[in-house]
């Protein structure tokens, strides 16, 4: 359960970068390309002219289509994996029976507070207190 704690925070932040990354993939959309071409005029003197196109590429486009539906896939995945994960370490935060205790967890780990922090909102000087008395000696019972 210590590992899964100390992912917190970092699972918070994956979250947030992959719903970036999902938007932008929804953002994208199949785009005009340019490209110029040579040819002649149809009539004598047949002099060289240069054309400028412009169109859509759909077989390219198609391809590209279904890998951003497959990645689009993925990432919500991955986004709803840590999702579970967020929610399952807040459970067990909500499930600690003692106050003092869950509230050291919920500096700890939801509000990212270091342990000084902690030992300061709990009227304490020292940051060993929260740390090994109340946090270290709680998840002693827990084994990964």
């Amino acid at each position: 359960m210590k590992e899964l704690l100390k992912q917190y925070n970092g699972i918070k932040i994956e979250i947030k970068e992959l719903e970036i990354r999902i938007r932008k993939i929804q953002d994208k959309k199949m785009r005009v390309e340019y490209d110029s071409v040579k040819g002649s005029n149809i009539y004598f003197p047949y002099e060289e002219k240069t054309f400028n196109i412009e169109g859509y590429n759909f077989e390219e486009s198609d391809k590209k289509g279904e890998r951003l539906v497959k990645l689009n896939k993925l990432l919500c995945r991955r986004k709803a994996s840590c999702e579970e994960l967020k929610v399952h370490i807040e459970e067990f935060i909500s499930e600690i029976p003692d106050s003092l205790t869950r509230r050291v967890f919920q500096y700890r780990y939801i509000d990212d507070l270091g342990w000084q922090a902690i030992a300061m909102r709990l009227g304490r000087v020292h940051d060993s207190y929260p740390r090994r008395d109340i946090h270290d000696k709680y998840l002693e019972g827990f084994n990964d």
